[in-house]
């Protein structure tokens, strides 16, 4: 057997599908005959260290920069990213092997033929039990928990517009098999992400925080879901402020933030920098105070990103 090392890693600022897609990937490799540990990039959020709690799991090494991690080396697969600037720093000093993901194909090379599963799904979790089942994999109780919460979580309870009918399917057969009630365990679940009394402004905009490039401009956008965005739009105005903190300190040219209402299914953007004539192109919406309010918009990935990457062009 090798003495190289295998390791499966989430993006930057890492949200539930991109922690529990580390933990099943790396749990299905194992039993494949590859044994994998997964880490993540940062500190688990409230809705993930819940899931993490609920299906007794420990929370994943914290990895900032794989050189100093694995001054060796080891080999690395992606899950729910593949873009660099979400990759974990110092990446390149591992011998890339695979990916699995859901979004976007950004700027992402290897020197090398990887293993790659990509598709137009919710959740790269729901990608992962299709791999389980292709492979003629057993999916444990506690894993099986996992990934049906990530579903929920990237699908938002199958409210998002990303949502398909195989996420809503593998998330069924997940449920049988973790013994739990969709709604009510995934109302739960939600509501304990949901709860940012004890956050920050500045910890509100770096939620969920993911780097996009476009036309040799680079910004940032994150999202934080809530039942009610009453006390959080009350303080708008420091918020766009922590925004352009962020933006300065990174050298951003633009840092957006999407406080998304679960209930309403709607989102208000809030942004900084110079960037009011790319919303406007983007949403076609009124923009005041540096925000614009978005009816019927969840998804980053695909009702915020194209249009504003597009009138980045």
């Amino acid at each position: 057997m090798s003495d190289v090392k295998t390791y499966v890693a989430g993006h930057k600022s890492p949200d539930t599908d991109s922690i529990c897609s580390a933990i099943s990937f790396a749990n299905l490799l194992t039993q494949m005959g590859t044994p994998a540990t997964p880490v993540c990039a940062g500190e688990a959020n409230k809705e993930t260290t819940y899931i993490l709690n609920h299906f007794g799991f420990e929370h994943p090494q914290i990895v900032k920069n794989w050189e100093e991690f694995a001054p060796e080396g080891g080999n690395l697969y992606l899950t729910d990213h593949n873009e660099s600037k979400q990759i974990i720093d110092g990446y390149k000093s591992m011998n890339m092997c695979g990916v699995v993901d859901h979004h976007r194909i950004g700027d992402f090379e290897t020197d090398g033929p990887v293993f790659m599963r990509l598709e137009p799904v919710g959740c790269s979790n729901t990608i992962i039990t299709k791999l389980y089942m292709e492979n003629n994999q057993e999916i444990p109780k506690a894993i099986a928990g996992l990934m049906l919460s990530a579903i929920i979580s990237d699908t938002v309870l199958f409210r998002s517009p990303t949502c398909t009918e195989t996420d809503k399917e593998m998330a069924h057969k997940l449920a049988e098999i973790a013994g739990v009630d969709i709604e009510s365990y995934g109302l739960d679940m939600l509501k304990a992400g949901a709860d940012i009394s004890d956050l920050t402004n500045d910890d509100i905009v770096r939620t969920d925080m993911k780097e996009f490039s476009e036309a040799g401009k680079t910004i940032s956008i994150g999202q934080i879901s809530v039942m009610d965005t009453t006390d959080v739009l009350a303080k708008q105005g420091e918020l766009v402020q922590a925004l352009e903190a962020l933006r300065s300190a990174n050298n951003y040219d633009a840092s957006y933030i999407m406080i998304t209402n679960i209930l309403d299914e709607s989102t208000t953007l809030l942004f900084s920098g110079d960037v009011e004539a790319v919303v406007t192109k983007a949403f076609e919406k009124e923009v005041k105070d540096n925000g614009v309010f978005l009816p019927n918009t969840m998804s980053r990935k695909k009702q915020i990103v194209p249009p504003i990457l597009g009138a980045m062009k």
